[in-house]
């Protein structure tokens, strides 16, 4: 690492220097927005120059340290790891630098930059932890952070921006008086989806630590089995399988990753956590957050793997699945693994087609990319060598990194100078905003997968490898075809974004002209919000913090295929030529044997979804031609995709439905029964405890004080005896001899 310096550092600079945030803020507010940049600068430094270390043993610390009980902790400094790493901190880095400018006039900063520089510090934790209980701390240090930041607008009291689609639930759960309320909503309802996930997840890390006796990546990879008495032969996967219980714990532990990468069925808190800032929007999207459960899915990937070769003793080459080494349960839970991210990758690739919202879009392309991604992993985890499938999925995770970061942040840069979220009412923004609208279409191109963009050569070779598995198991057609359909369905939502924000007339040329009118000022000299509502100024292009982070990020995405050779070293632990891998592996295999199908039919697709979007909204950008007619097949279609499935509606109609349960519950059960006996039950007790009373103040008190007094009584007489004179006693003492042998004689019958 850099200068020697310990790797632990990079934990603790972005954690500890969270809690410096507000110090700082105390003095300069200018310092305290610059202080995540500067220190997640460094923290960046620490994590690139990690990559020179990969494959070395770090260092140990005892965590806890109990007689018969230690765990310890270190830095995981495997490729996936690090790359993860590099990735989160440079990403993290540039949203920092990006908030400076666009929070500039936002109030309580200091709760912001200290929750988004935490937020950076747990992703750390988890990627770079090699002990997975202090991988889950981090993992739920997020959780938090993200709870308070998709919710950080709490305190506005305005209404509601209004949909001009109509898209008005019925559903009283989703009506609030004001947009305070709503985001507050969002953020709590991301925390409690994804609870379910960690809670599960929590309960399969148990498990896991149960047969092997360790948390520790590196011991579960080499199917360590501190545990005796289990199984007689191989580690914590044979022993697992044994009992039956291999599969629930692999799914326990990706249940947290469906939580919180938002996959099948939780994925319903990832558009609404759009309410926050878009600066949060893309740290969860591209920097953290949904990228933690690809992550633990694709580290589980490699234990597995390295596990199953332990367990079995095999001699085989290195790279092999369970399947082929004899481990069936392993093998369906990467086909569960897959098919719930086929399902994502298009249910949600369907809705982003029909939203309104700018960044919800953007939301759904999210959702479907992960899905993707966790395709890529379950793909991986069936082929007979997985580190090619498997390859696909890191740099897909990367590519997606970069151009995700640079569509939200271009969106927020949008949203900050037309201050609406709904597309229909931007529009013709290409004149206003020309920088904008060019990075934009870098992003969307790379997200649909255009070549030569980073998104086409990594997304195409997810599909690759999936067809590859179709011609070997009925299950890789389906998931091949799903495929290929999310990727038409993300084509058009690209398409139809820019036509809807940038295309078409605006409603912003009959004020080109105007004056500028002076903002408004709140109680601490800055713009205030309402100022913003309350004119029209021309919009343009944002000021130079928020601009350089995007064209670092188009640049990247743009040359980002001659990055990927320099990838797959790391990935795959080779010495390979770059010219080699650049010509061999990404572009010969697109027109090879094994590309050229899957690569005609995804360019079909392109087509399918591409084609029409144009029409409707470029070609005719503003003309009724593309508007979706109020009957018919297309307006219930549009309706279904609108109302997103109606899944997240169910989730809501459910709650709705126990709720109202739980009222009727309270009124005619516990109100009128459980109270009513309880109440009773009260009444009767009371009753009951009174006649107690009077019985033993009565009876009992009576008793017990009246033998007490005749006691009294009696020892009085027994004191008149006692005259203190030797004579009266020794008569009596004589008395009772006299009358004791006068007893005995009679007893005896002498009298």
């Amino acid at each position: 690492m850099l200068f020697g310096l310990p790797e632990y550092l990079i934990l603790v600079i972005p954690l500890a220097g969270s809690l410096l945030v507000p110090v700082v803020g105390k003095y300069s507010d200018k310092a305290r927005d610059w202080v995540p940049a500067v220190l997640m600068g460094i923290t960046m430094l620490l994590c690139w120059s990690l990559i020179p270390d990969i494959g070395s043993a770090p260092k140990t610390w005892n965590w806890i340290n109990i007689p018969g009980f230690v765990i310890p902790f270190s830095i995981l400094l495997d490729s996936l790891s690090v790359i993860m790493a590099v990735l989160a901190s440079t990403l993290c880095f540039l949203i920092y630098v990006y908030s400076t400018e666009y929070m500039a006039h936002e109030g309580d900063r200091n709760r912001f930059f200290f929750l988004m520089l935490a937020f950076g510090g747990g992703m750390l934790t988890l990627v770079l932890s090699n002990n997975l209980l202090i991988a889950f701390i981090g993992w739920e240090i997020m959780g938090f952070c993200s709870y308070g930041l998709i919710g950080f607008w709490n305190d506005k009291r305005n209404p509601p921006e209004a949909d001009p689609t109509g898209y008005d639930s019925s559903n009283p759960l989703l009506q609030f008086e004001t947009e305070g309320e709503y985001n507050t909503h969002c953020g709590t309802k991301a925390f409690i989806v994804t609870r379910i996930g960690d809670a599960l997840m929590l309960g399969g890390i148990l498990l896991l630590f149960t047969f092997t006796g360790s948390f520790i990546f590196q011991d579960t990879s080499i199917g360590a089995q501190a545990v005796q008495g289990i199984a007689e032969h191989g580690g914590w996967i044979t022993a697992l399988a044994g009992v039956g219980l291999l599969l629930p714990t692999l799914l326990l532990i990706f249940a947290g990753a469906i939580g919180k990468s938002g996959q099948f069925p939780l994925q319903v808190w990832l558009p609404e956590a759009m309410s926050g800032p878009t600066a949060v929007s893309a740290l969860i999207h591209a920097a953290t957050m949904v990228k933690a459960g690809v992550y633990i899915t694709a580290r589980f990937l490699v234990t597995i793997v390295s596990a199953s070769e332990t367990s079995a003793h095999s001699t085989s080459p290195a790279g092999m699945t369970p399947l082929q080494i004899g481990i069936p349960d392993a093998f369906t839970f990467f086909a569960i693994v897959a098919v719930i991210g086929v399902l994502t990758a298009f249910i949600t690739g369907t809705m982003g087609m029909a939203s309104n919202e700018l960044k919800q879009v953007l939301a759904f392309s999210t959702l479907s990319q992960l899905g993707y991604m966790m395709l890529a992993i379950g793909t991986a985890g069936m082929l007979t060598h997985y580190d090619v499938a498997y390859l696909s999925s890191v740099l897909h995770v990367v590519s997606h990194g970069a151009f995700k970061a640079l569509l939200f942040l271009s969106a927020g840069g949008v949203i900050h100078a037309v201050h609406t979220k709904y597309m229909s009412k931007m529009g013709g923004l290409k004149k206003y905003m020309p920088k904008t609208f060019a990075l934009m279409w870098i992003g969307v191109l790379a997200l649909a997968g255009i070549p030569p963009f980073s998104g086409f050569w990594s997304k195409d070779s997810i599909i690759e490898h999936v067809y590859t598995l179709g011609v070997d198991a009925p299950i890789g057609i389906f998931l091949f075809i799903l495929a290929v359909a999310a990727a038409a369905c993300t084509i058009f939502y690209s398409i139809r974004l820019m036509g809807m924000v940038f295309y078409g007339p605006s409603e912003f040329d009959k004020y080109e002209h105007e004056e500028e009118p002076v903002h408004g000022l709140n109680d601490e000299g800055e713009e205030s919000e309402e100022s913003h509502d309350e004119h029209h100024n021309v919009p343009s292009d944002p000021g130079p913090a928020m601009m350089i982070p995007l064209y670092i990020l188009a640049a990247f995405t743009i040359i980002a295929f001659m990055i990927y050779p320099i990838i797959q070293n790391i990935v795959l632990q080779t010495s390979r030529d770059w010219f080699e891998i650049l010509i061999e592996d990404m572009v010969a295999v697109k027109f090879g044997p094994e590309g050229i199908v899957p690569f005609i039919i995804t360019l079909g697709a392109l087509a399918l979804g591409g084609v029409p979007a144009y029409w409707m909204y470029i070609k005719n950008a503003g003309s009724r031609s593309g508007s979706i007619p109020e009957f018919g097949v297309r307006r219930r279609i549009y309706n279904f995709l609108k109302h997103r499935w109606y899944i997240n509606e169910s989730y809501y109609w459910f709650v709705n439905k126990f709720l109202r349960f739980a009222e009727l519950w309270r009124v005619r059960v516990d109100d009128s029964i459980i109270d009513g006996i309880d109440f009773k039950s009260s009444s009767t007790a009371q009753t009951l405890s009174r006649k107690i009373r009077w019985f033993d103040d009565n009876v009992v008190d009576g008793f017990a004080e009246g033998i007490s007094t005749r006691s009294v009584e009696a020892s009085e007489i027994g004191l008149e005896s006692q005259t203190g004179r030797i004579n009266d006693y020794v008569g009596v003492v004589i008395f009772g001899i006299g009358l004791l042998i006068i007893i005995g004689l009679l007893a005896a019958g002498v009298l």
